[in-house]
């Protein structure tokens, strides 16, 4: 693979994009709250009883698979808070690029100035 100096679009156009993911994973919360609400509220209204097949009550099933899918959403919430930090760290990162892209710029122009002064030294 040949390498190539960084392209700052590529980190711009990065960093907009998960910026995006994150927008619609923080956009997931909100519903999954609700359905979990409702889901909740429907294993309480559940028999409590188990079947003559099984020792477990639908309310007992439901409540656990509430459970599980909270613990999901804690998961998640914890996926997309590394994102962000992930995002943020690459925003860090797009301010080095600059800031080494502009004293690399300077440094350019330093050297032209110098030896067109040096130049003119000479000259007289």
């Amino acid at each position: 693979m040949v390498h190539r100096p960084p392209d700052s679009r590529l980190l711009t156009n990065l960093i907009h994009h998960e910026k995006d993911y994150i927008k619609h994973l923080f956009a997931l919360f909100p519903l999954s709250h609700a359905a979990l609400t409702s889901l909740s509220a429907y294993a309480i209204a559940s028999p409590s009883s188990g079947s003559h097949q099984s020792s477990v009550s639908p309310s007992q099933t439901l409540t656990a698979l509430v459970e599980v899918l909270a613990s999901s959403d804690d998961a998640l919430h914890r996926y997309t808070q590394a994102v962000e930090r992930w995002r943020e760290e690459l925003a860090g990162l797009k301010d080095l690029e600059e800031d080494v892209g502009a004293v690399l710029r300077d440094r350019e122009i330093l050297q032209v100035v110098f030896r067109f002064v040096s130049s003119m030294l000479l000259i007289h």
